[in-house]
């Protein structure tokens, strides 16, 4: 079978449960169909992933090699023995998961945050004023006291979802 398109959706996750881990659940469809189920018991250790009946044998294996093709690899930085080093790994099915899980989990709580007021970076640190008023009254109020800052609640949701990760 050839892979076109990988989803994660029904992401379902757990927050009392994750321990060293996320603990989580999720569905994986493949070509727009539901092909996989994966999770997480949150104790640790690797995401369950089992193949729903009506996918060819291998098609975990398949999506592994997809993602690994599509995605490439990451990176991190870590201090060792008063040196920085780099680490490289794949960007499997089971991290493909998490990451989708983690920018769901963010879009869901900047959803939540902007009701609440209003957002904005300042020096690298995510500021916020309790809603109040108009956006055109904030919008005054803001150019104003912050002529060279943007509010999140503005700016369209995928750039401040990404200026929300980078500084919150």
């Amino acid at each position: 079978m050839e892979i076109k398109t990988l989803e994660v959706k029904n992401i379902s996750h757990y927050e009392r449960g994750s321990e060293e881990t996320p603990c989580y659940n999720a569905t994986v469809y493949i070509n727009g169909k539901k092909a996989i189920e994966v999770g997480n018991d949150g104790h640790g250790g690797m995401d369950k992933q089992s193949q729903y009946d009506g996918f060819e044998h291998g098609i975990v294996q398949q999506a592994n090699k997809w993602c690994i093709n599509k995605f490439g690899k990451k990176s991190f930085t870590y201090q060792s023995d008063d040196e920085e080093k780099e680490c490289f790994y794949d960007i499997d099915l089971e991290q493909y998961c998490h990451d989708e899980l983690y920018k769901w989990l963010d879009t869901k709580l900047l959803k939540k945050d902007l009701k609440k007021q209003w957002l904005f970076v300042e020096d690298g640190h995510l500021m916020g004023y309790k809603r109040k008023g108009t956006d055109e009254e904030f919008k005054e109020f803001f150019e104003k006291n912050h002529p060279k800052e943007k509010c999140l609640n503005f700016l369209p949701f995928d750039d401040a979802l990404k200026m929300f990760k980078e500084c919150a």
